[in-house]
């Protein structure tokens, strides 16, 4: 079929453009099946990119699950249930998990020793981002990060993380001082490159705060490493 041919060669060999082609076209019923699969839109009607085609599958959600893959998509590609219930704000989240699993945007990572879910594809979770204004997702890496602080007491198991998340967000000072400790960290593990990362970061945060004491520090740090 001359139609469904023009399915394929539209996805380019992108297995998940593809699937999401079917899919959507299934949905908006231009694909059907008596017999055999027919698809009645023509080539110049399929959606032109599969970034607009992620985002409308999200933009089609309910409002609570679509709110709740967008807070999912901050933690991160995985995310730890716990993590995610923190950061939502609500604990009973099992009807909205089905949607997006029953959706296959997500799928189950791990149960042990962490419950953590993932999702299926990087593009979804950047489609998911992309459906939050700048402000919204700085608010909600603020949230993210002090879920990290309240369900892993241990913040050096996670600081790389922590100084991602608060680094996104609009708790400069915070950011700072992660990003700090976790070029401290890189370095103490010889990780030169990983240290110069976060130093370079919290460089860049201090000049932010206008904090000149803060930034000679941190510079000082980067030039020892470079030396070394």
């Amino acid at each position: 079929d001359a139609a469904i041919g023009a399915l394929v060669a539209r996805a380019e060999g992108n297995p998940l453009y593809l699937e999401e082609l079917v899919r959507g076209s299934i949905e908006s019923g231009s694909l059907t099946r008596r017999g055999r699969w027919t698809l009645s839109a023509d080539a110049a009607s399929l959606p032109p990119a599969l970034e607009s085609l992620l985002v409308s599958r999200i933009d089609r959600l309910p409002p609570e699950a679509r709110r709740l893959v967008q807070v999912a998509a901050v933690v991160g590609r995985t995310f730890p249930l716990r993590v995610l219930q923190y950061a939502a704000g609500r604990e009973d989240l099992d009807a909205d998990l089905a949607v997006l699993l029953r959706a296959t945007l997500i799928r189950e990572a791990q149960r042990y020793p962490e419950l953590e879910y993932t999702f299926r594809h990087g593009l979804l979770q950047e489609s998911a981002l992309s459906t939050l204004p700048d402000p919204a997702r700085r608010e909600l890496a603020g949230r993210v990060a002090r879920a990290y602080e309240a369900v892993f007491p241990d913040a050096d198991e996670h600081l790389e993380t922590l100084a991602h998340h608060y680094a996104e967000s609009l708790e400069l000072e915070k950011a700072r001082d992660f990003l700090e400790r976790a070029g401290e960290r890189a370095a103490s593990l010889d990780a030169g490159l990983l240290a110069k990362e976060m130093w370079t970061k919290a460089r860049a945060v201090a000049d932010r705060l206008g904090d000149g004491i803060a930034a000679e520090r941190i510079e000082r740090r980067i030039r020892t490493l470079t030396a070394s």
